[in-house]
């Protein structure tokens, strides 16, 4: 029996090097298990023996134990939902499917924690959530919620970041899916709608009609300037060519006046010489005739000349 417990040891015993592996293997198990990961889109507060510890750890491997942990915050984006009746202005209740999106500032992680805890989402979130959409459709009739959808969202994402921004918290946007109301009430809204449908398009309408007139009356100016233009370019043209035929005609009339001043003077001068001419003429002829008859007649004469003009002297006989 003592043989037989020995050789049972003997086959247990394990060699060195398997030995070493299976240590490190152990160690590497135990050192992981020590460890906590805190991921991307995370952040991790540090807690040793009950006591927050000052500052805030980001994404990777962190040592525990020995009375030392993490708590650990997302400041991914979040989204949370509710269902909820909502009152409205004339007391008319609807049913209506809710979301917000939220997510939280690093350097506000702390304080939340300190003061209120990792509870947050569901005592500080959903339930001003609830409070600001009950509250904000208190300021809508019931067909308002159908047509203004919009409105609402805006309306409840400005009161949810106004309460909760000076916590850390940042609203990202509110969505409001669906809402149910009743069926008398879900007929009114679709006459509504479609009203209003008829009256966008008729705005349309008269949107377009606008533009076309806009559109002809501007064709119609670009084309009386064109004619005006067209016009004044032939008034202008018809002035110039009577300019000219006014400039040639005055030309003319002054040429014409030239070469009657100059045949008129052409003709004074001939005149003038053609009369000198005659008198010189005229007087050597009537000289010549005075000495023809002083010659024929009976009386004694005595003729003094200068060639040119004779004088007579008449004497008178015995």
């Amino acid at each position: 029996m003592k043989h037989a417990s020995q050789n049972f040891l003997r086959r247990m015993t394990l060699p060195y090097p398997v030995l070493s592996c299976f240590t490190l293997l152990l160690f590497i198990i135990l050192s992981a298990e020590s460890c906590t990961t805190i991921h991307p889109g995370e952040v991790g507060l540090k807690v040793v023996r009950g006591k927050l510890q000052p500052g805030n750890y980001g994404e990777g491997r962190h040592a525990i134990g020995f009375g030392r942990h993490y708590i650990h915050f997302t400041t991914r984006l979040t989204e949370v939902s509710l269902k909820m009746t909502l009152p409205t202005k004339e007391g008319v209740e609807a049913k209506a499917d809710l979301t917000l999106l939220y997510h939280i500032k690093p350097e506000a992680i702390r304080d939340i924690y300190l003061t209120i805890g990792l509870g947050y989402e569901k005592s500080i979130i959903m339930n001003n959530f609830t409070a600001i959409a009950r509250e904000t459709c208190l300021n809508y009739k019931v067909i308002d919620l159908m047509v203004q959808r919009d409105s609402l969202e805006i309306a409840i994402f400005r009161d949810m970041n106004a309460d909760l921004g000076h916590y850390g918290f940042v609203i990202d946007q509110v969505l409001v899916r669906d809402i149910d109301v009743p069926d008398d009430i879900d007929r009114v809204i679709e006459k509504k709608v479609l009203a209003e449908q008829q009256a966008k398009q008729q705005d349309v309408d008269i949107l377009r009609q606008k533009k076309e007139t806009e559109a002809n009356i501007e064709k119609q100016r670009k084309e009386m300037e064109f004619s005006f233009e067209k016009q004044k370019r032939e008034i202008q043209s018809n002035i110039e060519r009577e300019r000219l035929e006014q400039d040639f005609a005055v030309e003319k009339q002054k040429k014409e006046a030239e070469r009657s001043v100059i045949e008129a003077t052409a003709q004074k001068k001939t005149q003038e010489l053609t009369n000198s001419s005659i008198s010189e003429m005229m007087l050597k002829l009537k000289t010549i005739e005075a000495m023809k008859a002083l010659g024929e007649s009976s009386s004694s004469k005595l003729i003094i000349s200068d060639g040119k003009t004779p004088i007579t002297l008449k004497l008178m006989g015995p």
